[in-house]
């Protein structure tokens, strides 16, 4: 699944998905539905509405955010994918406008296990006892409805409850599947998901790829966002790459089906020509060879809460009460990234020194990106454990005073005199009281810790920001000037204070222009981005 489109909609009934204005970060708000054009026939692009592709075949493409398509068998109906179950009175609606009875499905091929798919089966199972089919390796958590990250992979739902969905047949690949005058051929396409499956369809002479969001839309979407993300989210750069490997070698289906075919701005032709088929191929397997390969020279770094070394003595420490804790060891210091998680921080942090090998050093100071509640928690209890420094900004000092009275805070713009760390140093105009960036060199990468700026997309962050921004000319002022100062520092490595969804902490190609661009065009009243 995927979200694209505007900052702001207006609420309503239906979920619509909505993308950032930055690759990979991605909301979901709530819009609401135009009323479903009647449908047409024998339609040659997939509209967004209740189209036939071909006889027998059609598309219930008014649904959100993804499509549905019917296959009329001659003792049924044959369903691929079955949308969210919020959306099942619009798909029965679909249906009856084709002459169609949705008692007479008689199987439902899921594509993958996310809940735009899938969520939707088990009242059309109810009404109809039609069997439900899926890969085998999403099985287990459409029947056990769980994780999140499996059916809703990062994607903020709240409004949609989670359940089990039945699987009565799991899927390898390489099955054939007998409805009579249709035959289906099962491929196993992982990587968007473990279990993602596309569906060869062989019927009155032609075939048909149900690709679902192994290929999500007929522009040359695919959706290897879920590649990007950390593994708690299923999703798989290798075996991706595999799978557009292998459908490459095939012959150019005579109609796509993808599963977001409404993210085409402008409505296409599913028939494609065999140079159309190979170049859409050819783009994604293109970025997943280069997606690889960072990950094999950088490491896939992913900030999931799982414990790293990101660079030669740059340490990913983990998560303590939602905030990302860093270490860096210079060889002569030991110098934290903010002090989150209150009391408990000493021990805490002596555990993950013991596991990294480290405990035997004391710590020399804590870098302050902010003299924020949350970077200052665990502060006081961390000097009277250890006696170490603190580095804040110039408009911090009086703040770390209060909260820490033993402590003799060092500015941050005087933290390259100290000799603990050669450090450009950022004021940041930020919602946060006394925010600074320190950006460094270290092993050849340019690296930033900005705290809790940037935002990442996070609905928390969104509602934060609104909340700041409202009626307040001077905070909108003052994130827009943070902003700017970010912008000329080009990092490689971006170490957030707060890391949504498990972020790979290395930065590539305009990845960081667009992060800034997302977060210009939060402000009231933007409406451009940064160009790149």
């Amino acid at each position: 699944m995927i979200a694209r489109g505007p900052k702001r909609l207006a609420m309503g009934a239906a979920v619509l998905c909505v993308l950032g204005a930055f690759s990979g970060y991605q909301v979901f708000l709530v819009g609401k539905r135009p009323t479903p054009a009647p449908a047409t026939r024998f339609e040659p692009l997939l509209a967004p509405r209740v189209v036939t592709v071909t006889p027998g075949v059609h598309m219930l493409g008014h649904l959100l955010p993804s499509a549905v398509y019917v296959i009329e068998l001659t003792d049924g109906l044959l369903l691929i994918d079955a949308g969210l179950d919020t959306e099942h009175e619009l798909l029965c609606q679909g249906l009856a406008d084709l002459g169609l009875d949705v008692t007479k499905i008689r199987a439902i091929l899921l594509t993958h296990a996310h809940g735009d798919h899938t969520l939707g089966a088990m009242p059309l199972r109810h009404k109809s006892g039609a069997k439900i089919y899926a890969g085998k390796a999403d099985a287990r958590a459409l029947r056990e409805g769980g994780p999140w990250t499996a059916i809703f992979s990062k994607f903020d739902m709240p409004e949609v409850v989670v359940h089990p969905t039945d699987v009565d047949v799991e899927l390898s690949g390489g099955e054939t599947l007998d409805f009579g005058e249709t035959i289906v051929k099962v491929l196993a396409t992982p990587g968007h998901t473990p279990g993602s499956v596309c569906y060869l369809v062989h019927r009155d002479g032609q075939q048909m790829l149900f690709a679902g969001d192994t290929l999500m839309s007929l522009s040359g979407g695919t959706g290897t966002y879920s590649a990007y993300l950390s593994p708690q989210y299923r999703g798989d750069s290798q075996a991706y790459l595999r799978s557009l490997r292998a459908l490459r070698e095939l012959p150019a289906p005579d109609l796509l089906l993808p599963g977001h075919p409404r993210e085409d701005r402008v409505p296409q032709s599913p028939r494609l020509t065999l140079g159309q088929w190979r170049q859409m191929l050819d783009r994604g397997i293109r970025e997943l060879e280069t997606l690889n390969h960072r990950y094999r020279t950088d490491g896939a770094d992913f900030l999931d809460g799982r414990p790293k070394e990101i660079l030669p003595g740059l340490h990913y420490l983990g998560d303590l009460e939602d905030c990302a804790a860093y270490l860096l060891d210079t060889g002569s210091q030991l110098l934290l990234l903010d002090a989150p998680g209150g009391p408990g921080l000493p021990a805490w942090l002596e555990s993950r020194l013991r596991e990294r090998g480290l405990s035997e050093r004391p710590l020399t100071a804590v870098l302050l990106t902010s003299c924020s509640d949350e970077a200052l928690a665990g502060l006081p209890a961390l000097i009277e454990a250890t006696g170490c420094g603190v580095v804040c900004s110039a408009a911090g000092i009086d703040q770390v005073g209060r909260r820490c009275p033993d402590a003799q805070p060092i500015k941050a713009d005087e933290l390259t005199r100290t000799g603990w760390l050669d450090a450009t140093v950022v004021p940041l105009a930020d919602l946060h009281p006394a925010a600074v960036a320190y950006q460094f060199s270290w092993h050849g990468k340019r690296v930033l810790a900005s705290g809790r700026m940037p935002i990442q997309g996070s609905q928390a962050e969104h509602q934060a920001l609104e909340k700041a921004f409202d009626g307040s000319a001077s905070a909108a002022r003052a994130y827009r000037q943070s902003l700017q100062a970010l912008l000329p520092l080009k990092p490689d490595i971006w170490l957030p204070a707060i890391p949504v969804h498990g972020i790979n902490a290395n930065l590539y190609d305009s990845q960081w222009r667009r992060i800034l661009s997302f977060n210009l065009m939060q402000l009231p009243g933007v409406s451009h981005s940064i160009k790149p």
